[in-house]
């Protein structure tokens, strides 16, 4: 195992005990109920699969749905271990916007790792994450041809915003926009650590007001991780470009899926993701080292991502630290962007109680541009 590697292995590692303890700690709160959503009686729903790039014939479940007079469209992208059908609540409410919305299950994810499929990558296992990222690409592709002139924007959360942020360093120019949530990156070369706006929701629960402090909010993990080395990216030869396959035999090495602690505060929603069949029981060395992978790939390259950008952290994120959108909203090219912690939300942003608050900043945002 070269020294690269082992590096990555290490940093997988070291991401998720940090995740731990703040996971274990933070306090179980009771979400609202979800709000109704309309009929959609014009949307034409559409799925099937798409034969990856990747040259071994992987096939990639896909969805869409589209509506008349759409004003834009939104390919959303799921996190790890999870899959698609759980953002039925976000694509609800951007077809009520006016929104058309394309999705997909990742490979080794949800329907796309349904064993009759035959594909080689086995659930809970990621190969390499270009391929998942070229994955991304054929469903944009797919989107904007169906959509000529139609403005196409990207939703990604956790792994999917890591997946986003990447997407829009190795494919620019492809997406008019981007949302992300509970991403970001480990590291912020470019030296600036200006602080973004933190927003109470109206639906904040008084537990969640009064929670003690997260140890990223105690310590200076902010500040620890930010350096002033501009040259360091530069002398990275070809970093759009750098690979790290998974090795042969990876995807047999797994592990019990821990991300559901500090996933969300509502109860039905953690029992909810505990019992899915589509979300991953285990994952696999190989996909530990593509996650820190696309960590320190986002990091390197932050500086080459220009899109218009709306970064979005719950202070309590219980698996991915909070700094991470600090950090990369700080090292990113963008002229515009926007960084938004919301007060007392966990990691799922978008099923905590200030779900739907944060979707109608999304949707004002994507209507701005």
């Amino acid at each position: 195992m070269n020294s690269k590697r082992t590096l990555f292995i290490a940093t997988a590692t070291a991401l998720a005990t940090m995740a731990a303890p703040l996971a274990v700690a933070t306090p179980v709160y009771a979400a609202e109920a979800p709000a109704a959503v309309q009929d959609h009686a014009q949307v034409q729903v559409q799925e099937g699969y798409m034969t990856s790039t990747d040259g071994k014939g992987t096939k990639i479940w896909w969805k869409s749905q589209t509506q008349p007079n759409a004003r834009g469209t939104v390919v959303v992208i799921h996190g790890a271990a999870e899959h698609s059908g759980r953002y039925d609540y976000v694509s609800n409410r951007l077809l009520d916007a006016g929104y058309n919305v394309y999705r997909l299950d990742h490979r080794g994810h949800g329907k796309s790792a349904l064993p009759e499929l035959g594909n080689a990558v086995v659930r809970g296992h990621i190969d390499d994450f270009h391929y998942l990222v070229d994955d991304m690409n054929q469903l944009v592709n797919k989107a904007k041809s169906e959509n000529p002139g139609m403005k196409t924007f990207m939703l990604g959360h956790s792994m999917g915003a890591l997946a986003a942020q990447f997407y829009g360093i190795k494919y620019p120019g492809q997406i008019d926009a981007f949302v992300t949530n509970g991403g970001g990156a480990p590291l912020n070369l470019s030296g600036v650590n200006n602080p973004g706006q933190t927003i109470t929701p109206e639906a904040i629960t008084e537990t969640q007001r009064h929670a003690q402090p997260s140890i990223y909010e105690s310590l200076p993990f902010r500040e620890l991780t930010t350096f002033n080395a501009h040259m360091v990216n530069e002398m990275i030869p070809g970093r759009r470009d750098i690979h790290m396959p998974s090795p042969l035999g990876s995807d047999l090495i797994q592990v019990p899926n821990a991300f559901t602690d500090g996933v969300a505060s509502d109860p039905a929603v953690t029992a909810e993701y505990q019992t899915d069949p589509l979300v991953n029981k285990k994952i696999s060395l190989g996909m530990a080292e593509q996650m820190a992978f696309a960590g320190f790939y986002d990091a390197a390259n932050a500086d080459l991502f220009t899109a218009p950008t709306l970064i979005m952290h719950g202070s309590k994120d219980g698996l991915v630290p909070p700094y991470f959108a600090q950090d990369w909203y700080n090292a990113i090219g963008s002229a515009d962007k926007e960084l938004i912690y919301w007060e007392g939300q966990m990691h799922e942003v978008l099923n905590e109680p200030a779900k739907h608050e944060a979707m109608d900043k999304v949707i004002d945002w994507l209507n701005a541009h």
